[in-house]
This record gives C-alpha cells, sequence and structure tokens, in this order.
C-alpha cells in the first residue's frame, strides 16, 4: 500500500527499500497488486489479496497524493475489516489522520535507513508473535465442549498465512479430515458447517492446506 510509478517520492523509494530489505530477510514474499496479473477487477484483485496474506505495510510521505492516501487509507481498512494486521510505515513530516493518531507506526526521517530497519524489523517480529496467538485460540475452539470448527479452522489459518508453520498446517488438516467424516461428528457442526463451507469458498486452495497450495508467507504493500 504506497504510492506507484512516475511521482513516488524519494522518501517512498527509500522506505519501500527498507521494508522489501527486512522482509526478505525474514524470508516473506512481497505483493503489489500492479504486479499481481489477473482478469479480475481492480478492487477485487486487490480484496483477495489481502485475504490470501500474512499482514500488510502501508507506507506513505508528507509527499504522498491526497488520492492515493485515501486509496492506502481504505486499503488499511479492508486489513482490519479482514483481520490482517498492518503496519504503518511514515515519514516524519507525514500527518497522520484523526482516526489513527492513537495508532503506532513506524517512522522515518531522510537518511535515517538503518534505524527504520530496526524499527520495521520490530514490528515485523510483533506480528510473527501473533501467530503463535493464534495457534492457541485455534486449539481452545477445538477444545471447547462444543467444537467451534469455523473458528479453529480461521485462527489456524491466520497462524499458517503468517508464519507457515508444518504444526499448524497438520492442525488445521486434522480439523479438515473431522469434517468429511460428517457422520462422525454432524452433532458438533450442523449450526456452522453452512458457515464454515462459505468461510472454506471464499479462501482458495484451503481445502487442503499444504505450501503449494495456499498463499503463505506473502506481505500486501
Amino acid at each position: 500500500m504506497l504510492q506507484l510509478g512516475e511521482g513516488t517520492s524519494k522518501l517512498e523509494s527509500d522506505m519501500d527499500e527498507a521494508v522489501y530489505a527486512v522482509l526478505k530477510q525474514k524470508k516473506f514474499s512481497i505483493v503489489k497488486a500492479t504486479t499481481e496479473r489477473s482478469h479480475k477487477d481492480y478492487l477485487e484483485k486487490i480484496i483477495q489479496l489481502i485475504r490470501g496474506c500474512g499482514f500488510g505495510v502501508a507506507i506513505f510521505s508528507e509527499y504522498t497524493p491526497a488520492s492515493t492516501l485515501a486509496n492506502i487509507f481504505f486499503e488499511i481498512a479492508l486489513c482490519n475489516l479482514l483481520g490482517k494486521p498492518v503496519i504503518i510505515v511514515k515519514s516524519e513530516g507525514a500527518k497522520i489522520p484523526s482516526d489513527f493518531v492513537r495508532t503506532e507506526w513506524v517512522s522515518y526521517s531522510d537518511g535515517g535507513n538503518t534505524q527504520l530497519r530496526t524499527d520495521f524489523k520490530k514490528s515485523v517480529d510483533s506480528i510473527i508473535a501473533l501467530a503463535k496467538y493464534y495457534e492457541i485460540l485455534g486449539d481452545i475452539a477445538m477444545e471447547a465442549g462444543n467444537i467451534d470448527f469455523e473458528l479453529a479452522f480461521e485462527r489456524y489459518k491466520q497462524a499458517v498465512l503468517i508464519t507457515n508453520k508444518r504444526p499448524v498446517i497438520n492442525k488445521s488438516n486434522k480439523l479438515l479430515n473431522q469434517l468429511n467424516a460428517s457422520e462422525e461428528c454432524a452433532e458438533y457442526i450442523k449450526a456452522a458447517r453452512a458457515r464454515f463451507q462459505k468461510s472454506l469458498s471464499s479462501s482458495p486452495g484451503c481445502t487442503r492446506i499444504h505450501r503449494s497450495e495456499i498463499r503463505n508467507l506473502e506481505v500486501v504493500i
């Protein structure tokens, strides 16, 4: 989520370069709507990219045009709506919208590339730590008296999209195997089955979770 193409300031390019370096070091794939080709409506493409990513990064400065800034904060709102964490990276001179004044962000001053990388790395590490939290929430949902398959799947999926850990993938597949044996667990899933199937259909590739079938370790910028 940043200004692209002609008109991009040096500040924005420097911030993008530092963010890119940290994410590559952490072995995340970086996804930008302009580099993903599809036949879909552009907004639909952005929504699907956000659905399939682990988290988002928003980059802007005082030179970011108002129209681009509006798009960036619209996409931040989409990330929040879809349960995706967002790291905001801004220049020191950039003004933050009033609704975000209490939001933490990573600040950059011209020439402070090393400090930006250090601060951004800490923010990425905090999101990686969320994956364990999501896994625990999934475990709790699976251990409940009335198993909440839908909630468990969503939490395991969030953990997989951030860190792609094999134990969580295995838990997700075990959950799906239980659902496939519907006669054995029908009493648990009557109320949630329709919603759960809708959740599956909105997450292409998640009917069986493997590295080759899910958009994992991706970050939308």
